[in-house]
């Protein structure tokens, strides 16, 4: 009899085992399978979804103006250190909105290109006709400016959105883009004696 009832807890002891070994196989496999369900699906709030839309369609825009602008600078920049700002602003931006046409589509169906306001085609006329010193200055400002409105909508981002990803990117951005201006007002202070707008400490 004693026997048997080693034999029987034994047996139930393999049972107990071989369930929790199942519930942490399913524990993982739920790890793996359930972000990246959540990372194709809409935000969940239908506030924060047509937030991210509208952001994600704006900034795409927006990046892709700053990715013209640079993309003239490396042209047309006589300093190195500005020219290779610029070439860091094209690849980073470029890769940017890629990666934001990826999440309209994937979390939303939604296609966007990239598009120019008439504002912003005669900002790029007005920079294409200036040279030198003049072309450094007023390029400095304008992305300056530029990278201040980028700021202000992923403040905004990191306020309203809900995707994780789009959060980082948000927080990223921000991150990147006001070690960019206070990189570009010190140049424009050390090389023309030039302001470039409120410090970026003032963010």
């Amino acid at each position: 009899m004693a026997e048997l009832m080693v034999k029987g807890l034994a047996a139930a002891h393999k049972r107990i085992a071989g369930a929790g070994v199942l519930a942490a196989l399913l524990l993982v496999l739920t790890a793996f399978v359930a972000p990246s369900a959540r990372a194709e699906a809409p935000a969940i709030d239908p506030k924060a979804a047509a937030f991210e839309v509208d952001f994600l369609t704006d900034m795409i825009d927006h990046h892709h103006m700053a990715v013209m602008m640079a993309e003239s600078c490396v042209e047309k920049a006589t300093h190195e250190e500005l020219a290779a700002t610029c070439e860091s602003i094209v690849q980073t931006q470029s890769q940017e909105i890629m990666q934001m046409q990826a999440w309209l589509a994937d979390w939303y169906g939604v296609s966007h290109e990239p598009e120019m306001t008439t504002g912003d085609m005669r900002s790029m006329a007005r920079l294409d006709r200036l040279t030198g010193e003049d072309y450094e200055i007023a390029f400095m400002r304008s992305m300056i400016r530029h990278h201040w409105s980028a700021i202000r909508e992923a403040e905004e981002c990191l306020s309203k959105a809900e995707h994780p990803e789009l959060l980082a990117l948000c927080e990223s951005i921000r991150k990147t883009q006001l070690e960019e201006i206070a990189t570009m007002q010190m140049w424009l202070e050390e090389w023309y004696d030039r302001s470039g707008g409120r410090p970026a400490g003032t963010a």
